[in-house]
């Protein structure tokens, strides 16, 4: 099958892809061919014409005449027309001359799969103007069919020659092989009585007597490891089955957290733009209201009752102060909508759907996408103090580590009683990206501290939380093959070091 694919792929490499190839060379040194005639054409049809030889402009044009491959030639003058009030002009061009004379020539003329059109245009204190030059690619066409013509000859000979070494191999190597393939395959397939005979007296009826004595290995191993595996099973279905539980819990943990901070972000700068329309939407009646008087104007008339009218109602409805109110509605309804924005904007990027894709990202910008999540958990109340150290992006599972970020600063946030204060500290420090989120909460002891990252493990009342969260959180560091650290003071409060390496 080896072989037969080589062949294949090289007898369809000789007939689509060389004449294809090939197609693409002739064409090319044909344009440049017909490029490099067309302006020597057109540069001795200039040089007549500024010397005022007009049979050398035929000299010139006689220059391409005799070749078989000429569809047509033509001398255009390009006149400038301008309009009557000579504001724009059009380039029109006039047939001067063609060849042959009864070919009708079409100025719009283009390049087609069986002609090739050039032009060269020249300019002369006499005239301007431009050669057109056609040229039919019958010869390439030729030329093609004999290249197809070898490449199918060739191709034959390959796949004969192949098809003959393809059944030399099989009688000496494969057979031998594919025997003790279909028995390993159903020795796979769960049948240990497989036994093969000795095939050959070469290395592949050593490995023929070396599968024969593993196969009763496996036989006699087989009973134990049935035993053992379906005790393990059923052991590990029942795990699955509440970690999954489990699992689920936490994730529906994050989620209400999440939706119920976004809710109450977005809440306000929504009911700045509210509130902002109902007063424009005041403002503009009192200004139709105005505007109806200032409709009621006609020139040529008396208006000064529409005026007086007109001065009542500005005064009435406070123009100056209503324009100004006005600005300052669009201020506050364009920051609201701002506000809504970058909360959309961080939710994306922290909610991204990336978590199976490797990509380069800027770990601050996924700490400042989680602090705007958390934000309604934090204001008022916890004081988040960054200090970045501008580190550089690393390439990484961004979605999974927002989710570490979000674990970590909530553990915190709600280790804090009352008011307090949550660090975050970026720098890098041995090639590493080290993040430091340290809080003034009560802190840990040392037994709470060496079984934090167990799963299952929390120190939250029944109901609350499942434990998973830091486990969670360990086993995406660890899939970065960086680490995480804890350190924690009773009463002064706790500090988590993540360290992630910089990967190609």
């Amino acid at each position: 099958m080896t072989i037969a694919s080589i062949v294949i792929s090289f007898a369809v490499f000789l007939l689509l892809f060389f004449p294809a190839q090939q197609k693409k060379y002739f064409l090319s040194n044909y344009h440049k061919e017909i490029g490099n005639l067309t302006k020597t054409v057109a540069l001795g049809v200039k040089i007549a014409l500024t010397e005022q030889n007009f049979e050398g402009v035929e000299t010139a044009m006689n220059f391409v005449k005799p070749d078989k491959r000429l569809k047509f030639i033509a001398l255009l003058q390009t006149d400038t027309v301008w309009n009557d009030a000579h504001t724009s002009y059009t380039i029109e061009k006039t047939v001067m001359n063609t060849y042959p004379e009864s070919y009708k020539f079409d100025p719009k003329v283009t390049s087609t799969e069986k002609l090739i059109v050039k032009s060269e245009p020249f300019e002369t204190s006499i005239m301007g103007g431009e050669v057109v030059v056609g040229f039919n690619t019958t010869e390439i066409e030729k030329n093609m069919q004999d290249i197809r013509l070898i490449a199918m000859a060739v191709s034959i000979i390959v796949l004969l020659f192949g098809i003959g070494i393809g059944y030399w191999l099989s009688r000496t190597i494969s057979k031998p092989v594919l025997a003790l393939r279909d028995a390993a395959v159903k020795v796979g397939d769960g049948d240990l009585s497989q036994q093969v005979t000795k095939i050959s007296n070469d290395e592949i009826g050593e490995l023929g007597l070396a599968f024969n004595k593993m196969v009763n290995n496996l036989s006699d191993a087989e009973a134990d490891i049935r035993k053992i595996n379906k005790e393990l099973t059923d052991t590990l279905d029942n795990l699955k089955h509440a970690q999954g539980q489990l699992v689920q819990s936490e994730k529906m943990a994050s989620l209400g957290l999440l939706t119920a901070g976004i809710a109450h972000e977005i809440n306000n700068p929504i009911n700045f733009v509210s509130a902002g329309i109902d007063s424009l939407k005041e403002n503009l009646t009192d200004l139709k209201h105005l505007l109806r008087h200032y409709m009621r104007l006609k020139p040529g008339q008396n208006n000064d009752e529409i005026l007086q009218a007109i001065e009542e109602e500005k005064k009435k409805i406070g123009l100056i102060e209503l324009i100004a109110e006005a600005d300052e509605l669009f201020a506050s309804i364009k920051n609201g909508a701002n506000r809504t924005t970058e909360i959309v904007k961080n939710l994306k990027s922290f909610a991204r759907h990336d978590e199976n894709e490797l990509k380069k990202s800027n770990l601050e910008q996924g700490i400042d996408s989680t602090l705007v999540i958390l934000r309604s958990q934090l204001k008022d109340r916890v004081e988040v103090i960054k200090e970045y150290g501008k580190i550089p992006s690393i390439i990484c599972f961004p979605g999974q580590l927002n989710q570490v970020f979000i674990n970590i600063i909530n553990n915190a946030a709600q280790a804090i009683e009352g008011k307090g204060k949550i660090w975050i500290k970026t720098s890098v420090v041995d090639n590493m990206a080290e993040i430091r989120i340290k809080d003034s909460g009560a802190g840990m002891p040392e037994e709470v501290k060496k079984r934090i990252f167990d799963p299952f493990f929390t120190t939250k009342d029944v109901g609350v939380g499942t434990g998973l969260g830091l486990s969670i959180t360990y086993g995406i560091i660890e899939k970065h093959e960086g680490k995480i650290e804890v350190e924690s003071t009773l009463g002064v409060g706790t500090e988590f070091i993540i360290k992630l390496p910089y990967k190609d």
